[in-house]
């Protein structure tokens, strides 16, 4: 009889995918000692691999194909013939049932309890695939809680109760916490409370986009009063805006919310910002770069000085990307310090520090501050100011790699900014090395995505007349009916060399430097764009909504 195939063990797995190297499993194993943790938890508590990279090396090494639990809606029937304390007790989340098989997803290919538990319960054959810890706890806790819980009906119920409370009595706690679930269930990153005429309407931004959600009676509007009140703000005041914040547990986890408020014609108008609290990193190729770009920017971010930008709008995902890049960076050998505003993800190598602008502490004094700490990398959360690009400058220019953010339209579109901010053409083109400038833009819901044929003028938007098909959403359960979930980056990267750094200096206009990046390979925006929407991605409108019409992105170009 054949021997059983040894089994890899984990660290050598993702050695060979470049993931970590030696020096990162003897510093894991240091930890492991003290922690008592298994090699992977610790590999990813470190930042040196995310969780997915440990998952789908799994799924290689076991031959059990990989689910991303987020975009699974499970089949009530078979959600209900198991409970939420035993899918957590056997780490396992039921989803998809057919005639023979039950479809599991699972972190733990070697219990072998689960399939029998699965068997016993429904007669059915399971079927396994792997999927990170993190996100099946959540799902599991997500549509537990939804199906004893029917959000919608619980909200209906609880605004006829305060629409008959006359005297004001009731308190409006269960409304916010309805209103924050649903948040959570539908993927909102922002809630919008915007009082109208006769009503007070609720509406979430989702992928980017946003939708109206609920109207509720204008009598109900106090519950602006009753989140300013969470957000320690001046309930008094409704003449100003204000700022402030919460944090609330919300489905096992925790969420921070940032509270902003401005006057209108009919009230206060309020926006909650939904932060998850511990939210993991994502590596370069799960955000949406494509490989040919990884390994660019990777050797980008792997540069012993100079500065890095990445530009584009608010809520573009730009800080998440800076520690994307900065995941490629050895961080056992490199000193790597950090001022953000706030805070937005934990790294355990990198020493991290928050803004206090009442304490002093802003973006320019902690560069200055950061030099007499022996720095090899400097992460400044945004250039805003002139006193911030010319510390962030002149770090860049005495031995730091310098990462920050910057608000551009373009990449090539960071020249102008910095010029704006005071900086003499010759330092940035000293310092510059590169610009990523991105956008999210929203994919095409797996579940109900289909292909057509193009008309003329999408084939004359796309630049190309072979195009045969393309694709969108039809719309769904799952993606609410939009025919989209989940975002993906376009973007487009600037590389500043020898070349690219002598127009800079001469001061050569935008649409010199951008030719010249052209040929010498650049893709802008519309080009990865177009690719995405080609292979199916995303859709042409989409497309057109994130980046502009014909006119617009021609004149962009």
């Amino acid at each position: 009889m054949d021997e059983p195939r040894k089994k890899k063990p984990l660290g050598m797995l993702l050695m060979e995918k470049g993931i970590i190297n030696e020096a990162h499993i003897q510093f894991a194993l240091k930890e492991q000692k003290i922690t008592k943790e298994m090699l992977g938890q610790v590999l990813e508590r470190l930042s040196f691999a995310t969780e997915m990279d440990i998952v789908l090396v799994l799924s290689q090494q076991e031959n059990v194909p990989y689910v991303d639990v987020d975009e699974l809606l499970p089949d009530q029937r078979l959600l209900k013939l198991f409970n939420k304390k035993l899918c957590l007790t056997n780490m396992f989340l039921p989803y998809m049932v057919d005639e023979k098989y039950a479809d599991l997803a699972v972190s733990n290919l070697n219990d072998p309890n689960i399939g029998q538990l699965v068997n016993r319960h429904t007669g059915l054959t399971p079927r396994f695939h792997i999927a990170e810890k993190s996100k099946i706890i959540n799902a599991i806790n997500k549509f537990y809680y939804f199906l004893e819980n029917p959000i919608e009906q619980a909200i209906e119920s609880e605004v006829k109760l305060l629409s008959h409370d006359t005297e004001m009595a009731r308190s409006m706690e269960n409304l916010t916490r309805h209103i924050l679930h649903l948040a959570v269930k539908m993927r909102a990153t922002d809630i919008h409370l915007r009082p109208m005429e006769q009503t007070l309407n609720i509406g979430f931004r989702i992928d980017g986009v946003m939708q109206s959600v609920l109207a509720l009676p204008s009598s109900i509007g106090r519950l602006v009063s009753t989140l300013k009140m969470k957000a320690d703000m001046d309930i008094a005041e409704q003449r100003i805006p204000q700022d402030g914040r919460f944090a609330e547990s919300v489905l096992s986890n925790r969420y921070e919310f940032r509270a902003s408020t401005e006057v209108s014609p009919y009230g206060e108008n309020m926006v909650l910002r939904v932060l998850p609290v511990g939210r993991s990193f994502m590596g370069l190729k799960q955000l949406g770069f494509f490989d040919e770009d990884i390994d660019r920017i990777t050797k980008m971010f792997n540069e012993p000085f100079g500065i890095i930008l990445l530009t584009g709008p608010t809520g573009s995902g730009k800080s998440t990307t800076l520690y994307a890049g900065i995941r490629s960076l050895n961080l056992l050998e490199k000193n790597v310090l950090t001022v953000e505003d706030p805070i937005e993800v934990n790294m355990s190598l990198l020493r991290q520090t928050q803004v206090n602008e009442k304490a002093g502490y802003t973006f320019s004094n902690a560069i200055r501050h950061f030099l007499r700490h022996d720095p090899d990398v400097i992460l400044v959360g945004e250039i805003r100011d002139t006193e911030t690009a010319a510390a962030a400058i002149s770090a860049s220019s005495t031995g730091h790699l310098v990462l920050s953010t910057l608000h551009t339209n373009s990449a090539v579109g960071a020249i102008p900014r910095l010029k704006d901010l005071g900086i003499k053409p010759y330092m940035i083109s000293d310092s510059l090395i590169g610009v990523v400038s991105q956008r999210l833009i929203r994919k095409i819901c797996r579940s109900c995505k289909e292909e057509y044929t193009p008309l003329p003028w999408e084939l004359e938007y796309l630049k190309d007349s072979a195009i045969e098909k393309l694709y969108r959403g039809r719309g769904c359960d799952l993606c609410n009916n939009s025919g989209y979930f989940g975002r993906t980056l376009v973007y487009e990267f600037l590389s500043v060399d020898s070349e690219l750094s002598l127009m800079i200096d001469t001061e050569a206009g935008l649409n010199e430097i951008t030719k010249k990046a052209k040929d010498k390979g650049f893709q802008d925006i519309f080009d990865i764009t177009a690719r995405k929407t080609k292979m199916g991605i995303t859709s042409l409108e989409e497309a057109i909504r994130v980046i502009g019409s014909l006119k617009q992105v021609h004149k962009q170009i």
